[in-house]
C-alpha cells in the first residue's frame, strides 16, 4: 500500500502534559511511522506485548508494521504519542481502531499499547479520550476490546473512564468489551 491510495493524513498535532510533568505529542500515524512502531515494539515488555496482543512475540515484523502504519483514517486510524530521545522520534503510545466486518452496527476494534517506562502517567486516558472523539466524529458508534481477564490495568481503565460498558467471555481469561458511543449502541 502506498500513501496515495489514503486520503490526506489528518492535520493535527497536540502537545500534551503528563502526571509527571512530561511531555508527549499526538497526532495521527503515518505510514513512515512503521520502523517507529518495531523500535517501540522492542522496548515493551513480554507482559505488555502479551497484553496487548494476546499472544507472545518477540518482534513486529516489518509486514506487521506496515500494516499497522498504514491506516485510511476513516475506517482505521491509529492516534500516536511520540516524545524525542537520543535526536530521534520515539513512540510511547498508539491507539488505535480499525471498523469490524459488522459495520452496518457501527463498531470498530480498539487496542492501546503504551510503552511500559510511560505506564501510570495517564498518558493512556488522554490518547484514548482523543481516540474516541475521533472514531465518534467518523461514524464509529461503539467501541470494542478484547481484554485477557488478568490485564487489571486495562479493566480498571475502562470501568474507570465513567463510559457505560457491557462485557462477555469470548473464551476462558478472555473478554469481549463493548463500549457505545452513542446511546444507540447497545
Amino acid at each position: 500500500m502506498s500513501i496515495a491510495k489514503y486520503p490526506t493524513i489528518p492535520d493535527f498535532h497536540e502537545v500534551v502534559n503528563l502526571k509527571d510533568g512530561s511531555q508527549v505529542t499526538l497526532r495521527p500515524i503515518r505510514p513512515d511511522d512503521a520502523p517507529r512502531l518495531q523500535e517501540g515494539f522492542s522496548r515493551l515488555t513480554p507482559q505488555s506485548i502479551y497484553m496487548r496482543f494476546l499472544q507472545a512475540a518477540k518482534e513486529l515484523t516489518d509486514q506487521q508494521a506496515r500494516e499497522l502504519a498504514e491506516v485510511d483514517y476513516q475506517t482505521r486510524m491509529a492516534i500516536v504519542g511520540s516524545v524525542p530521545e537520543d535526536g530521534h522520534e520515539r513512540l510511547v503510545v498508539v491507539a488505535r481502531y480499525g471498523r469490524l466486518d459488522r459495520a452496518e452496527e457501527g463498531l470498530a476494534e480498539a487496542a492501546i499499547v503504551v510503552r511500559d517506562d510511560y505506564q501510570k502517567r495517564g498518558l493512556g486516558r488522554i490518547a484514548m479520550q482523543r481516540l474516541v472523539r475521533y472514531a465518534s466524529e467518523h461514524g464509529v458508534r461503539g467501541l470494542v476490546a478484547t481484554v485477557h481477564a488478568n490485564n487489571t490495568p486495562v479493566l480498571n481503565f475502562i470501568r474507570n473512564t465513567g463510559m457505560p460498558f457491557k462485557k462477555r467471555i469470548l473464551e476462558p481469561g478472555v473478554w469481549e468489551i463493548v463500549i457505545p458511543l452513542t446511546p444507540e449502541v447497545s
